[in-house]
């Protein structure tokens, strides 16, 4: 089952940090730009509606892991044992309440979606913070510096992905309309790398504080998936530098062909935010240090 866990807590994050990132990128077009995203409502609600799914699914994950018995993964009395006995249960139950308030606010107050996006699906992530490997590997009075440290890794990361999401549509629209299309990829840079360096720095203070621990030796299996993940995120990185200070230039001299590969770099992109989240939701599962 340890798998299947993964592979929820990656779609989990994937759908949350879209919802998040989406939502946010959003905001800031038609704060900027008087621009809409183009993705409709019914996305955002599928996201929601994913993340929450996901969240109750991980609540039956845990039960298995304590009881041992895999029918309690569907079990919602189960899934209610842990929401109430454990720090983890307790936070997944604020957050699957967040996303069933975001999805209420699709539906009663649409006007609301990217703003609500934002708060709801930005305060879920946050919640992820405090159960995270950073937070539990360090001494008590560091607990929430590195609880909010995971956040805001979270936060950033969430903005990098959604955001990649939000230009799909202007990048795939045919006829395509170039300025406008330049226009968004030049905010979505500016915007874009800020995340990233946020990101990095974030993600080393986590590295830092879950393998400087000490008297412990360090999990081979959870060194070679956090190799992984930080090859990945060299990789997608390459690419968005390659977008930046290749395609963009060469698109907006006309270049045809740049336009045609720029959807292909920024599918790579998302697919290689995939595999990190499905690194990630191994990593979670992976002890990081062996005694």
């Amino acid at each position: 089952m340890t798998g299947l866990f993964a592979i929820t807590r990656a779609l989990h994050f994937f759908s949350a940090m879209t919802l998040f990132g989406a939502s946010a990128f959003g905001l800031v077009l038609r704060s900027r730009l008087q621009r809409e995203t183009g993705l409709p409502r019914s996305f955002f609600a599928l996201c929601a509606a994913v993340a929450l799914l996901t969240t109750l699914l991980t609540l039956g994950f845990v039960a298995d892991q304590i009881t041992g018995t895999a029918d309690a993964i569907f079990d919602p009395a189960s899934w209610a044992a842990v929401a109430s006995d454990t720090l983890y249960g307790e936070l997944a139950l604020v957050r699957a309440v967040l996303f069933l308030s975001f999805l209420l606010c699709v539906w009663l107050r649409p006007e609301w979606t990217l703003r609500s996006g934002v708060i709801l699906g930005g305060a879920a992530l946050i919640l992820l913070g405090p159960t995270s490997h950073a937070s539990r590997a360090v001494a008590s009075q560091y607990v929430f510096l590195l609880a909010a440290n995971d956040s805001v890794h979270l936060l950033a990361g969430g903005f990098w992905l959604g955001g990649l999401v939000a230009l799909l549509p202007a990048t795939l629209a045919k006829p395509r309309d170039v300025p406008e299309l330049l226009t968004r990829l030049r905010l979505f840079s500016a915007w874009g790398m800020a995340a990233v360096g946020v990101l990095i720095l974030a993600g080393s203070a986590n590295a830092v504080a879950i393998l400087d621990m000490q008297g412990m030796r360090w999990s081979e299996s959870y060194l070679d998936w956090l190799a992984i993940k930080l090859v990945l995120a060299a990789v997608m990185i390459a690419l968005a530098l390659t977008n930046r200070f290749g395609l963009m230039p060469a698109i907006a001299r006309g270049d045809k062909e740049a336009g045609e590969t720029l959807r292909w770099t920024l599918f790579a992109e998302l697919s290689c935010a995939a595999l990190i989240l499905l690194a990630v939701g191994i990593l979670g599962l992976t002890a990081p240090m062996q005694m």
